[in-house]
């Protein structure tokens, strides 16, 4: 052989010459159903999308709002709480209806005439021929001390915890937000003078001032607040004036909450491009600010609505909140308390019910104040 015809790159020692029998991938060589003998080496949809398109994309991106309630949705036992707490308000803003048109007519020992359940299942009606019985079909919990229905006492005692946590922190979040963002954004003296008065609230006892406030104008309220409509005379006159206390002395916690938020959202650069944009203080602070509150309100006012039912709870067993023949729990445990020995389910029914609900309530608290942590992780 010529050596003209040889190859010095393929004729060198070690040279293994490559195979003329190429192997292609196995997706390659895939068949789709239908008609085999044309579709020799297509390729699958299924594998181009799987290189074209990146795994993060498959999931449509969660917002920081929908990544916090997943995270919420995700802690049982908050989830719990929050059901018992619906069942709750349910329960106490329809309950009463329902429980008036159960059971039939009779006619007491004592009366010629004869009672509906419109009138024996009503929270303030006394049978006092009927007292301190145990739970039947026809009064399900019992009765007290004065033949009351402990049933239909339970859930106007639950209606207005939640109507009076509901009242207080309306006005907790209102005065909290308004003056923790004008001390965190304005600062200087309106910071300083709304301080001074936050530190001067802080220092007085908050249910020493409720006490205070309920004893002083109680008389006054069940006299002049008992002709209003809505209250009317039914022992539930002083609920304005407790509700208004314990809001008083909620308010520099929240405000406080929001000035340490205001401070740090102010420094952002979204509101110092609002600035630059020559946008008003009012619109930065309604549209930038506020919303951006959402989660520390949210979290700190529900951890407040356990303190605000505990504290209506006292004032009531004290005698200085709601007075008979209205009814609350506190109202409840303290009438009943004086025949714990005899009857001692009286007070471990509205007992056991107030410690259900402050305890749901900080528990929806702690799962919220989780959720919406930027820290957390799952």
């Amino acid at each position: 052989m010529d050596t003209h015809d040889r190859n010095p790159e393929t004729d060198a020692p070690g040279f293994v010459a490559p195979s003329s029998s190429t192997v292609e991938p196995e997706w390659e060589l895939n068949t789709l159903p239908g008609h085999p003998e044309d579709q020799v080496g297509v390729i699958p949809e299924e594998a181009i999308i799987a290189e074209t398109t990146p795994a993060n994309k498959a999931q449509k991106s969660r917002t920081p709002f929908q990544e916090s309630l997943r995270r919420f949705r995700r802690d049982k036992r908050a989830m719990i709480s929050l059901g018992i707490i619906i069942f709750m308000v349910v329960l106490a803003i329809i309950g009463p209806p329902i429980y008036q048109h159960i059971g039939g007519p009779y006619k007491g020992p004592f009366s010629t005439k004869t009672i509906g359940p419109n009138v024996y299942h009503t929270y303030d009606h006394q049978e006092l021929d009927r007292t301190h019985e145990l739970p039947s079909a026809q009064y399900w919990l019992g009765t007290d001390g004065i033949g009351r229905d402990l049933f239909a006492r339970l859930m106007q005692g639950m209606l207005i915890s939640i109507v009076l946590a509901v009242a207080v922190e309306v006005i907790d979040i209102t005065l909290g937000i308004t003056i923790g963002v004008l001390a965190g954004y304005y600062g200087g003296w309106i910071d300083q003078l709304l301080a001074r008065l936050a530190d001067l609230l802080f220092a007085f006892p908050g249910l020493l001032f409720v006490i205070l406030v309920a004893g002083i104008l109680g008389g006054w309220a069940d006299d002049n607040l008992s002709k209003i409509p809505v209250v009317g005379p039914n022992g539930n006159a002083r609920l304005l004036l407790v509700s208004l206390a314990l809001a008083f002395t909620a308010w520099p916690l929240m405000a406080r909450y929001v000035r340490g938020q205001t401070l740090q959202l102010r420094e952002q650069q979204f509101i110092e491009a609002a600035k630059t944009a020559g946008t008003k203080d009012i619109t930065i602070l309604w549209r930038h600010i506020v919303p951006n509150l959402f989660s520390i309100v949210m979290v700190a006012s529900t951890l407040n609505i356990s303190g605000t039912i505990i504290g209506e709870a006292g004032i009531s067993y004290l005698g200085l909140g709601v007075q008979p023949p209205g009814s609350s729990i506190g109202l409840m445990i303290s009438q009943s308390s004086q025949s714990l020995s005899a009857y001692p389910w009286e007070l471990l029914v509205p007992s056991l019910t107030l410690v259900i609900i402050v305890l749901s309530f900080s528990f929806i608290g702690d799962g919220l104040r989780d959720a919406f942590d930027p820290h957390s992780k799952d």
